[in-house]
């Protein structure tokens, strides 16, 4: 089980502001769960963020105020500038105040604003980049983030859009409002916005600003095509090839019917619960009188598996099995650093096939809640189940 990483505002402007790096790892890493729920990653360091100049205050359709960039999105140059850039966004927003500004350039773009429409300050930050395809542009799992709501519709071309509304995981955390639109032709734009100048608090006003319908309107506008159209499609080491028949990420129904019988015996699994996502599952266990929760994830064998086994393997902590498997344990607190009182359970198998077996334990009712307290299975019992026979390809 992963924390979810803080998401604080990344913005530069004309007063040479310091960037957060911070931002930008959790930014990256919502385009990756988009794709394809894999690990957040950095999308570029400090020194390949470029401030777009903003000298003083842009007003957004009330009055005079700094031209930022060509209003209207006519831009005809493949080679999008970061202030062209900057005004494709601004020209779709609804009136307002951005104080803010910043561009991020490297294999895809992306917009950081400060944005207020009189009702209160709130981040947003847009992405525009070439993935492989639609397929895993989905609602984000309610188990892991508060859900308000989460609408995805398959367009007629076999485009997607997701409109996800996500709330804080405590009454004191903002609101995160995020449309992602994908092509079959692998054009994804993803905007998030908060109710917040951060992801921590305080909150700046109830809800983010922008409705589903305008939401909508910036992702799929046609201002975009001209970013895409200077931007080179994901090379072949970004891109997972299809998988081979009988490779895809098994149900969650799949998943619980294998690891239910594997539990120690006398171990009570609690009632249904709502599962959204293949290549896992979760279900509440008690044993001898301690209820915890577990979390299973299985990875297909695939090449990538493979090659990340290689790297696993090399972990000093790592232990190998007699058949050829690598196993990983551990335990952490709940402080950003892992300290304090250990509070998640975790064992990751790698399988000589490039499969990946974890499976995590930590007391509470949902993917977010983590309570400190004797847990129901032991870590021996956990790594028994992750390095089972029963998941083999």
């Amino acid at each position: 089980m992963t924390f979810e990483d803080e998401f604080p505002l990344a913005l530069r402007s004309a007063a040479e502001l310091a960037p957060d790096t911070g931002a930008v790892v959790l930014a990256a890493g919502a385009v990756r769960r988009a794709r394809r729920r894999r690990t957040r990653g950095v999308l570029v360091g400090t020194a390949g963020v470029l401030a777009v100049a903003v000298l003083g205050t842009v007003l957004l359709g009330h009055g005079p105020g700094v031209a930022v960039a060509p209003s209207g999105g006519q831009v005809t140059s493949r080679a999008v500038s970061d202030a062209q850039m900057l005004g494709l966004l601004t020209d779709l927003l609804p009136p307002g105040r951005i104080s803010e500004a910043g561009v991020d350039t490297g294999s895809n773009r992306v917009v950081h604003l400060l944005y207020d429409d009189g009702r209160g300050a709130s981040t947003i930050t847009l992405f525009v980049e070439r993935v492989s395809g639609p397929d895993a542009a989905r609602c984000m799992d309610s188990f892991d983030t508060p859900t308000e709501s989460c609408d995805r519709t398959v367009r007629p071309d076999g485009s997607v859009v997701v409109i996800d509304k996500m709330n804080g995981r405590s009454a004191d955390q903002p609101k995160e409002w995020r449309a992602v639109y994908a092509t079959p032709g692998g054009k994804q734009v993803l905007l998030s916005s908060y109710n917040a100048v951060n992801a921590g608090p305080p909150t700046t006003r109830p809800e983010p600003p922008l409705s589903a319908e305008q939401l909508t309107a910036v992702v799929t506008s046609p201002s975009w095509d001209a970013v895409f159209a200077g931007l080179s499609a994901p090379s072949a080491s970004d891109v997972s090839p299809p998988p081979s028949p009988g490779a895809a990420s098994p149900a969650p129904a799949e998943i619980l019917a294998t690891v239910t019988p594997l539990l120690p015996p006398g171990t009570v699994v609690g009632g249904p619960q709502t599962q959204e996502s293949a290549g896992r599952a979760h279900l509440e266990v008690t044993f001898e009188g301690r209820t915890s929760m577990l979390l299973v994830s299985v990875d297909p064998a695939s090449k990538e598996n493979r090659e990340a086994k290689g790297m696993f393997e090399r972990d000093p902590a790592v232990t190998r099995l007699p058949d050829g498997s690598a196993v990983d344990v551990r335990v952490s607190g709940a402080s950003k650093s892992g300290g304090g009182p250990d509070v998640n359970w975790a064992v990751e198998v790698f399988r000589p096939d490039g499969r990946r077996i974890r499976v995590s334990e930590w007391n509470g009712a949902n993917g977010y809640e983590f309570r400190p307290g004797t847990p129901a299975l032991t870590v021996e019992q956990l790594t028994a189940i992750a390095a089972d026979r029963a998941w083999r390809s």
